[in-house]
C-alpha cells in the first residue's frame, strides 16, 4: 500500500494539513494529511464505544486467533513496514526490521494468551458453595505512544487491550503515525471489526488533551516524558471517571564498568546502548560509571572502537545510526552538548557528520570529567550523548547509579557474581542487565521503570499486561 493511500484510509482529521518527512532527506514528504480537532477524537471514541459492543462479546479464543493472524500477516510484512519505519523515524534498517519482528511477535504472544485468559476456581470454606472469578475488559482504553518506537510500543499495549476484549483509541507521535496506520491496516486483514482499533492523530496540546480528558476512557496507557506523564496523572484526578493509569517515563540509565569486567565486552555493550537507535531510547545508556581503576583504558577502547561507528542515512546498509527524528530533538542534543561544555565537563570524543546534509545528523559524542551535580549527568537528553565518570569502589558506584531521579534501566559488567548480585539487590531500577546492553527487553517478562521513570502498579509487557486492561469479578456460587 502507498504511503498516501495509508494516510487517506487510515488518517481521518479534519484540522491542519500535515506532512510527514524523512528525518534523512528532508525534502522527502512520504504522505500528506489532515491533523484531528478535538471534535474528530470525540468522533472516534463515539466509533470504540460501538467496536467495543461487538469485541468484548466475541469469545476470548476467536479474539486470539485475530491477533495471531496478524501477527503471522505483519511477518510477511517485514520488508515493507521495515521500509517505512526507517523512512519515518530515521532508525536503521536493521533496527527497523528488529522492530517489525518483535511487533509481529507480540501479537502472536497475546493472540496465545487469550486462549488461556480467564478467571479461576477457588475452594470454599463452605461445602456446599464453589468460587470463581471472571476476567473481563474495562471498556474503551487509551494509548498514547512515542516516535522512537513507532511500532513496537503501540504494539506492546494495543495487543494485551485487544486480547483481553477492549476496543482502543490509540493516538501515535504525530511525526510516526504512518507506521501506525500499517499496524492498524495488518490488523484489519487478519479479521478485526471496525471501529475496535482508532486511531487519532495530532498535536499532545490539542489531541492528547482531548483524548485524556474524554470520559469514556477506562484506562490510559502513555509512554513519553516524565513532565507530561506527571500532567496527565494530574488532568486524571479532576474527572469524574475513576480512569486507569499506566505511564512509562523517561530515563537517565547507566551501565557501570566493574574492576572484574571483560573491558571489550563492556565497550560493545556501552556502544549499543548509548548509540545504537541514535540514542533515543528510554532505555538507553546515557551514563557509564567505571571503576577508576579501568577508566583510561576503558575511554581508550571506546574512543577506537567508535572511529569505525557510521552515521548516515537508516536505508544504507552500511551505516550504524540515522539521523534524530526531527529538529526539536536535534537542536535538544546540541544544546545539551554545548551545556556539558559551559558545566566543565571536556568533550572527550565528538564524531563528525561532515558530508552528511538534508538531514538531523549527530554523530556520537563522549564527556569525562562528568560531576554527578552536572545536568548532563541528572537530566535526560535522549540522544548519542554519553558521561563517564569514574566510581573508586561497588558501593560508590552504586550510589552514582541510583543518584538521578530515574529508575528505569541499570546494567553492570563483571565477572563477580558478588558484586552483581549487591548491584541487584541495591540498585533503584525496573530492569537490570548483567553482561548485556540496557536496550532490548524480551516481550514474555514484565517491563516498568521505578522512581520518575514509571508508575510501578501496573507493567507493561509479559502476562503482567493483560491485568492492566481486565478487571476481576467473583462470584460464589452456592449449590
Amino acid at each position: 500500500m502507498e504511503y498516501q493511500q495509508l494516510a487517506d484510509e487510515y488518517i481521518n482529521g479534519s484540522g491542519e494539513l500535515y506532512e510527514d518527512r524523512n528525518p534523512a532527506s528532508l525534502d522527502h514528504v512520504l504522505a500528506k494529511f489532515r491533523l484531528f480537532t478535538a471534535d474528530d477524537v470525540e468522533r472516534a471514541f463515539e466509533n470504540a464505544e460501538r467496536g467495543f459492543e461487538r469485541w468484548s462479546s466475541t469469545p476470548s479464543p476467536r479474539r486470539g486467533l485475530v491477533l495471531m493472524r496478524a501477527g503471522e500477516i505483519m511477518e510477511s510484512r517485514i520488508e515493507e513496514a521495515a521500509k517505512l519505519l526507517t523512512l519515518e523515524e530515521g532508525k536503521t534498517l536493521a533496527e527497523s526490521r528488529a522492530e517489525v519482528a518483535r511487533s509481529s511477535n507480540l501479537f502472536k504472544f497475546y493472540g496465545a494468551l487469550a486462549f488461556k485468559h480467564g478467571g479461576l476456581t477457588l475452594p470454599s470454606s463452605d461445602p456446599s458453595t464453589r468460587i470463581i472469578t471472571i476476567k473481563e475488559p474495562l471498556g474503551v482504553v487509551a494509548t498514547i505512544t512515542p516516535w522512537n518506537f513507532p511500532l513496537s510500543i503501540p504494539a506492546w499495549k494495543t495487543a494485551p487491550a485487544l486480547a483481553a476484549g477492549n476496543s482502543v483509541v490509540l493516538k501515535p507521535a504525530t511525526k510516526t503515525p504512518l507506521i501506525a496506520a500499517m499496524m492498524a491496516d495488518v490488523l484489519t486483514q487478519a479479521g478485526l471489526p471496525h471501529d475496535v482499533l482508532n486511531l487519532v492523530v495530532g498535536h499532545g496540546g490539542s489531541v492528547g488533551h482531548a483524548v485524556v480528558g474524554n470520559e469514556s476512557v477506562a484506562a490510559l496507557s502513555f509512554t513519553g516524558s516524565t513532565a507530561t506523564g506527571m500532567y496527565i496523572h494530574e488532568k486524571l484526578t479532576h474527572k469524574k471517571r475513576m480512569t486507569r493509569l499506566q505511564l512509562e517515563l523517561g530515563g537517565k540509565n547507566a551501565v557501570y564498568v566493574h574492576r572484574e569486567a571483560e573491558l571489550d565486552l563492556a565497550v560493545e555493550i556501552v556502544m549499543k546502548s548509548a548509540f545504537g537507535l541514535t540514542g533515543q531510547s528510554c532505555t538507553a545508556t546515557s551514563r557509564v560509571i567505571v571503576d577508576r581503576t579501568l577508566e583510561s583504558e576503558f575511554k581508550a577502547k571506546l574512543s577506537g572502537a567508535l572511529k569505525n561507528w557510521r552515521v548516515g542515512p537508516g536505508l544504507q546498509p552500511e551505516v550504524n545510526m540515522g539521523p534524530m527524528a526531527d529538529g526539536s530533538q536535534f537542536r535538544k542534543v546540541l544544546e545539551y552538548v554545548e551545556l556539558g561544555r559551559q558545566e566543565g565537563a571536556k568533550l572527550y570524543y565528538a564524531a563528525s557528520v561532515e558530508g552528511l546534509a538534508g538531514g538531523y545528523y549527530i554523530g556520537p559524542h563522549v564527556f569525562d570529567g562528568v560531576t554527578r551535580d552536572m545536568r548532563i549527568f541528572q537530566e535526560e537528553i535522549f540522544g548519542p550523548v554519553l558521561s563517564v565518570t569514574p566510581a573508586e569502589s561497588l558501593d560508590e558506584a552504586i550510589e552514582l547509579v541510583n543518584s538521578v531521579p530515574y529508575g528505569h534501566t541499570a546494567g553492570i559488567v563483571s565477572r563477580d557474581h558478588n558484586a552483581i548480585n549487591r548491584f541487584i539487590d541495591r540498585v533503584e531500577a525496573g530492569v537490570i542487565k548483567v553482561n548485556k546492553p540496557t536496550v532490548g527487553l524480551e516481550l514474555q517478562a514484565p517491563f516498568g521503570g521505578f522512581k520518575a521513570s514509571g508508575t510501578v502498579t501496573w507493567k507493561e509487557m509479559g502476562e503482567e499486561a493483560l491485568e492492566f486492561y481486565s478487571r476481576e469479578k467473583t462470584a460464589y456460587m452456592g449449590y
